[in-house]
């Protein structure tokens, strides 16, 4: 067959004529009225006997149309077959939804994160919050109770009436903290009103007396340059040396109405230390025995008991030590087949002999026991 670009044959043109009617008629069965048909033909490559024919569209025209009025007329579809087209839609949406889900890919690790109401998220949080034990605020290394205020209630329970038990639980390590800031504070006090009654210092009648010693020590009435120039009398002893050098006991040292006294961290240990004022110390050991003298001889006293008590104990191990030294001589004897009763006789070794003093000597040895004698060679 020859061919001509740019032009058709008669049996060409019949044919995609019959192939565009049929194709119209298909387009038509299935319902596709709603598309305007063009009468002309796009470019296409039509087939036939192994050769390729191209349609120029400038060239090739067709004034043939579709008569409207062969197209079935628009079908209104009423409010409950749209209300079941949507219901369809949803309900295709979520079946493809669950088959993405099902068949996602397996070398996906990850964990798709869904939406979680804000309601939810809050309660589960506030319930981790609840089951977490708090730990409980080292305030203190030790407490102290006076059980002399305290209520036996025969429960097991000591009441104790001081204060409000749940603001002070309640309370967090930073509000008690501060809360013991403003208690350690020490603050002036407040000018007197009438300076002739107002208390002055007993060394300088000065007006400034020290806030520390006026309230903490039975209001005794010192300024701080006074208590700095005078330590014999105002500077603060410890316990240990309340103890040792006045000769106090523990229940006396404990009871403040006898001894009042003002308690900082001890850095040396856990326990508080606790500081006397000397004045009222040497006060009351004055009181407990008699004077100052009869307290340095109580002392001494008690040092020469603390020596002879020494001095017993280093008897008692050196006598033991002695009886476990003879216990093993006694052994040893018995050991070589030795009677107790016998009588050591001295195994001489060959006497070395030496010149002293421009005298002759003779040292001699003992093989067994190792005694060395010294005698004079006539």
């Amino acid at each position: 067959m020859s061919f001509v670009k740019g032009t058709l044959s008669d049996a060409q043109r019949q044919r995609i004529e019959a192939n565009r009617r049929r194709a119209l008629e298909r387009l038509q069965k299935k319902g596709l009225r709603d598309q305007t048909v063009v009468s002309s033909i796009d470019p296409t490559i039509v087939a036939d006997s192994g050769n390729s024919i191209s349609v120029d569209t400038h060239n090739q025209t067709t004034g043939s149309t579709i008569d409207l009025s062969q197209k079935k007329q628009k079908v209104e579809l009423t409010p409950e077959q749209r209300k079941r087209i949507e219901q369809n839609r949803k309900k295709a949406l979520e079946i493809r939804e669950n088959l993405q889900k099902n068949h996602r890919d397996a070398t996906d690790h990850t964990i798709p994160t869904l939406p979680v109401p804000d309601a939810l998220v809050q309660q589960e949080q506030a319930k981790k919050k609840s089951e977490v034990i708090k730990p409980m605020n080292r305030k203190r290394d030790y407490i102290d109770y006076d059980f002399s205020t305290m209520k036996d209630t025969h429960g097991g329970f000591m009441d104790d009436p001081s204060g409000d038990e749940d603001a002070l639980i309640n309370q967090s390590l930073e509000d008690w903290k501060e809360r013991q800031k403003r208690e350690l504070i020490v603050h002036d006090l407040a000018p007197p009103l009438d300076i002739a009654s107002a208390p002055k210092c007993v060394e300088c009648e000065s007006l400034e007396i020290d806030p520390n010693y006026y309230s903490n020590f039975k209001q005794t009435r010192v300024c701080r340059r006074c208590a700095k120039e005078k330590p014999e009398k105002y500077s603060l002893l410890t316990k240990t040396e309340c103890k040792e050098d006045y000769l106090l006991t523990e229940p006396e040292l404990q009871d403040i109405n006898l001894l009042p006294r003002i308690e900082k961290p001890n850095p040396h240990g856990y326990s508080r230390m606790q500081l006397f004022l000397r004045l009222q110390v040497e006060e009351f050991a004055v009181k407990k025995w008699g004077s100052l003298e009869n307290l340095d001889k109580e002392w001494e006293r008690r040092e020469e008991m603390r020596l002879k008590r020494k001095d017993k104990k280093y008897k008692d191990k050196l006598k033991e030590m002695r009886r476990k030294t003879r216990a093993e001589e006694y052994t040893t004897k018995l050991r070589n087949g030795k009677s107790l009763n016998d009588k050591h006789v001295h195994d001489w070794a060959q006497p070395i002999p030496f010149v002293k003093d421009d005298m002759n000597f003779v040292k001699k040895r003992c093989i067994d026991c190792g005694i060395e004698v010294e005698e004079v060679k006539l």
